[in-house]
């Protein structure tokens, strides 16, 4: 969108030239014609050859014999447009084509085009000059004179210009290089009336009138060289008249371009504020009507403002106006609790008229307050409100500018936060503006939910020290906080300082005197550059960091650079800064990373990292994503430590987690974990049954086995438990033999997996076998 704004300024800027030119052009020739100002006439002339030159008839009718021996003297005379050749005592016209004697071919006429014009009579007798009011016959002595003129030329070709100027006449090149001065003014002097009737910018209206005289002066400046300014700009593809307009526009254009920057600073006041519901609570009782949709308590409010939803949590939730009959306004009243710094004081004010009210405020000694002193203060009122402040007087609250605090917000309590001005400081308008010559007064009103307004403004006035700034500039702290870790292997660091005025600053790794400090900062010393603090801020570049050092930095700055250097006050003592060099962080250890095993269709799965080293021993953020793009991870839930977890539920499948650890100072590791999930939801079976010294079962996973003697319909915790073979092998179990009894086995696994409860494993009748002898 800049680039498409970009390219349509400089296509109209063009545009206003050509049009400013050609419009110069047509004012500056009008004046010099119409005007009496100036008159001019332009003529080339050469001298014909000596060979026989083929004509028709002179003006007169009387034949001419060009072969006869008496040869006239002629001459070829050339005005834009025309041309003719003259003898001493006849004007003829030539009759064959021209670039058979050496001459470019033009259109032929009978007359010169000059301060007059010159054409035969009625009856062919005399030469006639043609003015704007009349004709006349041109004499013989004017005959001669004009033939005398053309004669002093002598050889080759020559130009002859005249310009008129107060009286004044002028031929040749000065006469081109005047009349183009003429021209010149004019059209810079017309470009300056229409640009301040027609509200241009200044630099704009400036560079297009140093384009347009420039561009003139060019076209006349060819001019002046005569044939060889025709020659030059022709060259056998334009006309004279084409070419000048091509270079006077070629240098208005290039002029243009190299003289005009648009460059336009513009403060913008932009405020995020939660969005109003309307003034008062008119339509409170539609949020009752709709039956389909219960009213919330977010609904009311965003009816108006003094709407509330009365019985909230029960079944006869009501939203209704509240006090409707509120015609009061809220009380105003100082905030003592506010005002910081804490050596500052309220005292009424008695400049203010009743029913007006206010107060002052002043230092400890009931005086102004020093410069560049930051300012907090503010309000309290009987009822929740909205308050606005601002430093011009209004008639009501819609007028005024501010927000206290830039928070719209309905609340009993309302501070707002200013940086005092140096004596001669400009502010910017980010906040209400300190002004009036070092005397201030804010004024503040305030406005219920129901719209009531307080009609007086409640104001708080205060003076700035008048005195001459003597105090050095404060630094009030750093983009990074002083202790902060830095990133291994980070050389260098950039670094924003905080102060409360326009200064210069320096920095060194010793403390030392401002003057000696090696290193200069680049420092903002305009208001509108000051930033959300109201703070200036310098900026600079920090070198030579040790890794897994304390590196320690030493600022000082000088104040007021628009002081004269005899009344600049600098720091003598340093501000001091420690950066901390680092280490690599490290991930020592990611889980899981084996197979989790679980019975249901969703597996509780602990994904765990461990980190250690970097800016503090380990401790990071970290950081987890399932496919490791870089826009694809999220902090993990249980994090800022050298322990990190995050629980998943996942489905049976395999899984590859990512994993980015990042510390305080910038040091960043990463790693990866793979894992299967197995969701088992059979029970254990019995593979084997066997009587070895003890009823023995073998299961097919790991479980434990209970038994009863009667039924398989039997809780598992109340059942006889068999035992481990090995208690390594929870494979193996047996129970005590009894002869003829029933064994009802149930077998759990790990995982919560067993039989229903009416229904066994396996059950087993224990018999003893008896073995005859034979």
């Amino acid at each position: 969108m800049q680039k498409k704004e970009k390219k349509s300024l400089i296509i109209f800027s063009f545009l206003e030239i050509f049009i400013l030119i050609m419009g110069s052009i047509s004012f500056a020739f009008i004046i010099s014609k119409n005007i009496g100002f100036a008159s001019a006439v332009e003529i080339s002339i050469s001298k014909l050859p000596s060979a026989e030159i083929p004509v028709k008839k002179n003006l007169f009718g009387s034949a001419i014999n060009p072969t006869g021996a008496a040869k006239p003297t002629l001459m070829h005379v050339y005005n834009p447009g025309h041309e003719i050749i003259i003898d001493t005592t006849n004007v003829v016209e030539f009759a064959g084509p021209l670039g058979e004697i050496g001459f470019e071919k033009y259109p032929i006429s009978k007359s010169i085009k000059g301060d007059f014009t010159l054409t035969k009579n009625a009856d062919g007798s005399s030469i006639m000059k043609s003015y704007q009011g009349g004709e006349t016959a041109l004499t013989a002595q004017e005959t001669q004179d004009f033939i005398s003129k053309i004669a002093k030329n002598g050889l080759g070709t020559s130009s002859q210009h005249e310009f008129s100027l107060m009286g004044l006449k002028l031929t040749g090149a000065t006469a081109h290089l005047v009349q183009g001065v003429v021209w010149a003014a004019a059209v810079v002097g017309a470009i300056q009336l229409i640009g301040n009737i027609a509200g241009l910018d200044e630099k704009l209206t400036n560079s297009l009138s140093i384009a347009a005289g420039a561009g003139i002066l060019a076209a006349k400046a060819i001019s002046a060289l005569g044939p060889t300014g025709k020659n030059i700009i022709t060259h056998g593809f334009f006309t004279q008249t084409a070419g000048k307009f091509l270079v006077g526009a070629a240098v208005a254009i290039a002029i243009f371009i190299l003289t005009y920057k648009k460059e336009k600073q513009q403060i913008v006041n932009f405020q995020c504020l939660p969005w109003e519901p309307p003034i008062g609570g008119q339509k409170c009782e539609e949020c009752n009507k709709d039956p389909l949709r219960p009213c919330s308590e977010y609904r009311c409010k965003s009816l108006g403002q003094a709407c509330q939803l009365l019985n909230p949590g029960t079944k006869e939730e009501k939203c209704t106006w509240v006090n409707p009959r509120d015609v009061k306004s809220p009380v105003i009243t100082a905030s003592y609790s506010s005002l910081k710094p804490e050596s500052l004081k309220y005292i009424p004010d008695s400049a203010i008229r009743p029913p007006a009210a206010g107060v002052k405020i002043v230092s400890a000694g009931g005086g102004c307050l020093p410069a560049f002193t930051p300012l907090q203060f503010g309000i309290t009122t009987d009822e929740p409100a909205q308050c606005k402040i601002d430093y011009n007087h209004t008639e009501k609250f819609e007028q005024m500018q501010y927000y206290i605090g830039e928070s719209n917000y309905y609340a009993y309590n309302h501070t707002e936060k200013i940086r005092l001005p140096g004596p001669s400081t400009e502010q910017v308008d980010l906040s209400p503006v300190l002004q009036n010559d070092g005397t201030f007064a804010y004024y503040v009103r305030c406005q219920d939910a129901n719209g009531n307004q307080n009609v007086d403004e409640y104001v708080f006035g205060f003076c700035v020290d008048k005195g001459p700034d003597t105090t050095p500039p404060i630094i009030e702290g750093f983009s990074i906080p002083s202790g902060s870790p830095i990133s291994f292997n980070k050389n260098s660091v950039n670094i924003d300082l905080y102060v409360n005025e326009p200064v210069e600053c320096r920095w060194s790794k010793e403390s030392k005197d401002y003057k000696e400090m090696e290193n200069k900062m680049g420092c903002s010393t305009e208001s509108y550059q000051i930033n959300a603090q109201m703070q200036y801020v310098c900026s600079g570049n920090l070198t030579g960091i040790k890794n897994n050092e304390e590196n320690k930095f030493y600022f000082r700055c000088k104040d007021q650079p628009s002081k004269p250097e005899n009344e600049r006050y600098v720091n003598t003592q340093s501000k001091e800064l420690i950066l901390k060099g680092s280490q690599l962080l490290n991930i020592i250890s990611t889980k899981p990373n084996e197979t989790i095993y679980g019975s249901t269709d969703s597996v509780q799965v602990n994904l765990e990292v461990e980190t250690d080293d970097g800016a503090e021993e380990g401790k990071a953020v970290c950081y987890i994503s399932t496919n490791g793009e870089k826009d694809s991870y999220i902090q993990m839930f249980e994090t800022n430590n050298f322990k990190h977890m995050q629980k998943l539920n996942l489905q049976n499948g395999e899984y590859n987690y990512f994993f980015r650890c990042i510390d305080a100072g910038g040091n960043a590791a990463e790693s990866k974990t793979s894992f299967k999930v197995f969701v088992d939801k059979e029970e254990p079976k019995v593979t084997r049954a066997y009587k070895q010294d003890a009823l023995k079962v073998v299961t097919d996973e790991n479980a434990e086995c209970v038994y009863s003697l009667t039924t398989c319909n039997y809780n598992f915790e109340e059942a006889l438990k068999m035992q481990y073979s090995n208690i390594l092998i929870k494979t193996a179990h047996f129970a005590e033999w009894k002869s003829n009894n029933i064994y009802y086995i149930k077998c759990r696994d790990p995982y919560g997996n067993q039989p229903d409860p009416n229904k066994c494993n396996i059950i087993i009748m224990a018999v003893d076998l008896e073995t005859k002898n034979t």
